[in-house]
């Protein structure tokens, strides 16, 4: 999560329409097969997603943040009950057409609740490495992801954006994205883990002082 100052943007899916003959993504995946293709994680992927992860956050100017490992991640993603969800984006290696897929992005999310509308779908990363962008592999795994969402009845999807990424803002909005920060004045706060153990224990000591 970007500690920066950051815009919460939000789809709500009535705007979205995803048809069982030709969804959006399935559309733009057909027609570009041959050069990428999107599929799920996998736990020998977890290497290659960490070192994507830290890409990212390189280019967002905190790469002092992250913590999360390899063994981390293959225990949070996978199991019965898993934290996290992830699609791989893959190109062919242009030296060879029978050759290995190779790993050039990933989309991170998983599924949260709203009171007021309920099942939501929350975008945490979508990450393409620079020299595969411009393809429309970004854009075919975010249309993936919403199309995930509206599959599992999910009523918006929400993610944040750092504020000085303007390509990326103008993208969202091109695309009937809400602005939550500007538009109806959401703030996003949030507690490290230090700050979150201390306020856990908040209960307990004013239950003892109270004594």
């Amino acid at each position: 999560m970007r500690c920066r100052l950051a815009k919460l943007f939000t789809l709500h899916f009535s705007t979205l329409v995803v048809t069982p003959t030709c969804s959006i993504t399935r559309c733009k995946l057909e027609a570009a097969m041959s050069d990428f293709r999107i599929r799920d994680l996998q736990p020998e992927d977890c290497r290659e997603l960490v070192n994507m992860i830290k890409e990212l956050a390189e280019f967002e100017g905190l790469p002092e943040q992250v913590k999360i490992t390899e063994e981390t991640l293959r225990r949070d993603g996978f199991g019965d009950h898993p934290f996290y969800h992830c699609l791989i984006a893959e190109v062919r290696n242009k030296d060879s057409q029978d050759g290995p897929w190779l790993t050039v992005g990933y989309a991170m999310y998983f599924y949260s609740y709203g009171t007021w509308v309920g099942r939501m779908i929350y975008l945490e990363d979508l990450y393409i490495k620079p020299q595969y962008r411009g393809k429309g592999i970004g854009t075919s795994m975010m249309t993936k992801v919403a199309q995930i969402g509206v599959e599992n009845e999910c009523q918006r999807m929400q993610w944040v954006v750092l504020n000085w990424n303007q390509g990326a803002i103008d993208f969202y909005k091109k695309h009937d994205s809400i602005d939550l920060t500007s538009d109806e004045k959401w703030h996003l706060f949030r507690m490290e883990r230090e700050e979150l153990r201390k306020f856990a224990t908040l209960h307990d000591q004013t239950v003892i002082k109270g004594c």
